[in-house]
Parts: C-alpha cells; structure tokens; sequence
C-alpha cells in the first residue's frame, strides 16, 4: 500500500496571466504578467495574439510530481510554418484555461489562454514551437476549469488540420522531478465535498524511469463524469512517496 506522507500541489495553479469572475472569463493581462520573460530572446514569454506564450526564466524547485497533459488522444503535429493547431475542450460548458508546457527537463516553455465554453483556438507552431524545435513528443498540455480552490481538470483536444479523426481516449501525463523507481495510480468517483472510496492501486511503469520522463497513464476505462485520481512516485532507495492528488473530468462525447 502506498502511504500518503507527502502532497505536492498541482503546479498549474502558479502565475496565471489570466482571471476567474462568477461571469466566466475575463480577458487576459495583455502585459502577460506572472513569468519572467528569458531575456533577449524573440522566444520570451509574452502576449502573442489571444494567448500568452515563450520561453522563461524558472525557479528550480524540490522533489515534486505534477500533471503536465490532459489530452483526448496524442498530440501530433509537424514542425512546419504553415502549420496552425487547432486547440479545443469538447463537451464543455464552461469556460476554460489552457496551459502547454514543455517535457524535457530544462526547458522553461509555456502557453496560456483562455478559452470560452464551446470554442476554439488557433496556436501556431511558427511563433514558439518551430524556433524551439518543441515538436509533438515535447510538448504537454491541458485545461481547467472552476475556482483556484477547486479546480478540475479536463482533457484537451490538439488536431494539426481539418477534417480532424474522432478524439482518441483521455491520457494523463505525469512527470516527477527524481528517479522514480515505482509510479502508481488510482481513482475514485468524485462528489461536490470530496471523494467515494479509491479503487485499487495500478501501475503506471513496468520499469523505473529517469527524472523527468513522461509517464502516461490511459483513462480509457474511466466512465464519463468528474474523478478524484491519485498518484504516487517512489524514489530508488527511499521508503518515502511524493503524491499528487487531482480532480478530473472525463467528458461525455
């Protein structure tokens, strides 16, 4: 049985450039507040159009786990300047935020938007992600919804043209900052003031992994209607967990 002797917060809850009001979403600070932009570098953090995105200055941080995607099926997309991703939260009606991050351990990269309910967005690859070299396998990404309080996750879709294929299954994608021996998951329905009783623990590797490595776990068999899933990475050598703890929402599609 995993313990539970450490929590690590959700890390997209830092420096929005972005607001909540009981009308939905606000536009964002077209100052892009929040991140230091990386100095004189064309690709530093800024507003570009109706979105924030580009390259900053980050503050390393400890020992931590934390969701870098939330998305319907893989993101792919070519490298390519005529390319322009379509960006999109089926089945929701509400408004949403939407954050990329780069995977690779290093790599200070991040968009941010907001998106309203039943919409879409155009995030071209030429601005960022083409100067970066961030291609498909690099990038993360997800969305949010609700008070910073009581956030839920929801899966994202990224198609890099029309006609797009069906949205593929949801897939969660998690990183810890360490070598991680042992990562495992488990779920529970969740309720308005918290959560039923969690499933059994499941593997998310078959086999230890290096710090900052995708670890990817398919929520396929998760039914429709929002979760409470945790998480938890094991160091080798430590008898100690970090755990992440998230509330997320598979859309009825």
């Amino acid at each position: 049985m995993v313990s539970r002797n450490s929590a690590v917060t959700l890390l997209i809850a830092a420096a929005l450039c972005f607001s909540v009001d009981r009308h939905g979403v606000q536009a964002q600070d077209a100052k892009c507040k929040g991140l230091p932009p990386l100095k004189d570098s064309q690709s530093g953090y800024q507003k570009r159009g109706d979105r924030c995105e580009g390259l900053y200055v980050a503050n390393v941080g400890s020992h931590s786990l934390a969701a870098m995607s939330f998305s319907l099926g893989k993101i792919r997309y070519e490298l390519s300047p005529a390319v322009r991703l379509q960006v999109s939260a089926p089945g929701q009606t509400h408004p949403v935020y939407i954050r990329a991050l780069a995977i690779p351990p290093k790599t200070y990269y991040r968009m941010d938007a907001a998106l309203p309910a039943g919409a879409s967005m155009v995030w071209p690859v030429r601005d960022v992600l083409l100067p970066e070299k961030l291609g498909d396998s690099r990038i993360g990404i997800f969305a949010w919804k609700g008070e910073e309080s009581a956030k839920t996750l929801v899966p994202v879709r990224v198609v890099a043209q029309e006609p797009a294929a069906a949205p593929g299954p949801p897939v969660l994608t998690v990183q810890a900052s360490f070598d991680a021996q042992k990562v495992k998951w488990r779920s529970a329905p969740a309720r308005e003031d918290g959560c039923l009783a969690f499933g059994p623990w499941q593997d998310a590797i078959q086999r230890p992994v290096t710090a900052s490595a995708a670890i990817a776990i398919n929520l396929v068999k998760l039914p429709a209607g929002v979760h409470c899933l945790e998480t938890a990475a094991q160091s080798g050598g430590s008898a100690s967990w970090e755990t992440l703890k998230l509330r997320l929402e598979i859309p009825s599609l």
